[in-house]
């Protein structure tokens, strides 16, 4: 399916889906996506495929860097694979033959609903009984997954940060769906991945993206393979989205590395709801999608 390319719209799409998605532990498929599918006029069985195999670029480089500094929580984005990649094989076929207009415009409302959930709520003051009551319950209910706890240092505020990760059963149950929804969308499952692990699992924002990062390697890996299979993956449109993404990748790891959660947290959010009105109008044919 040849068609003709600016390959300067492809290089500055892939260099700024590689940085904010690297930033924010999400792969970028969000901006790369529309763009060809807008810009360029690539149909979208294509348009996914490129980027899934673009965003294995971008999650790999992202990966190398959060794991050098030691923000990945292997441990649970080891677990959570275990559910992302059946997810992400299911996911790949179904995009590659059933039409997704309903499920994307879903999806979009569901990623309004996180967004708002992501935004910073205003907390209510605790009595000391009923925070130490609230401390042993959560310990004794967090005692059989201890092992998967860790710790990073974030030089944002100078200091170690230590958590504990909570419903890590939660984490897989949903995680199988993150894996779904970025094979069939092409958009990364990093849109349920954060929100999940940070609002549910309670992991700081920071070790939370860095281990989206991880988990994204193993699901568009497996979803690219299973578009290239069908011929949905043309050599010459992913090789500039894949040097660019790169680049960008490369840099927005270190400035999230150096940001402060709250801002990421906010930016997070913003992005949702970009993401969530692009879908919800591709899918109407508003976008061409």
């Amino acid at each position: 399916m040849p068609v003709d390319v600016n390959i300067w719209i492809l290089a500055g799409t892939g260099f700024t889906a590689g940085l904010l998605g690297s930033m924010l532990g999400v792969g970028g498929g969000f901006l790369i996506v529309p763009i060809l599918t807008l810009a360029l006029g690539i149909p979208i069985q294509y348009a996914i495929g490129s980027s899934l195999v673009s965003i294995v670029i971008n999650a790999c480089t992202a990966t190398g860097v959060y794991i050098s500094k030691h923000m990945t929580n292997l441990k649970l984005g080891l677990l959570l694979a275990c559910t992302l990649v059946p997810g992400a094989v299911a996911g790949a076929f179904l995009g590659a033959k059933l039409s997704s207009t309903v499920l994307t415009i879903i999806f979009g409302i569901l990623m309004l609903y996180v967004a708002y959930s992501m935004v910073p709520k205003k907390q209510h003051k605790l009595t000391e009984d009923q925070i130490e009551a609230k401390k042993l319950v959560s310990e004794k209910s967090h005692a059989r997954h201890a092992w998967l706890d860790d710790s990073y240092f974030d030089p944002a505020v100078n200091e170690e940060i230590s958590y504990q990760v909570h419903r890590p059963a939660i984490g897989m149950v949903t995680g199988f769906f993150g894996g779904m929804i970025s094979s069939m969308l092409g958009v990364g499952g990093g849109i349920i991945n954060v929100p999940v692990m940070n609002q549910l699992m309670k992991v700081p924002v920071k070790a939370t993206i860095a281990t989206s990062s991880l988990l994204l390697c193993f699901t568009t890996m497996t979803g690219s393979l299973i578009y290239a299979y069908n011929g949905y993956v043309l050599p010459y449109l992913i090789a500039p989205l894949c040097i660019s993404v790169y680049i960008g990748a490369m840099l927005g790891a270190t400035i999230a590395h150096r940001v402060h959660g709250k801002v990421l947290t906010t930016v997070f959010a913003i992005f949702l709801i970009l993401t969530a009105g692009l879908m919800i109008l591709r899918a109407l044919n508003v976008m061409g999608g």
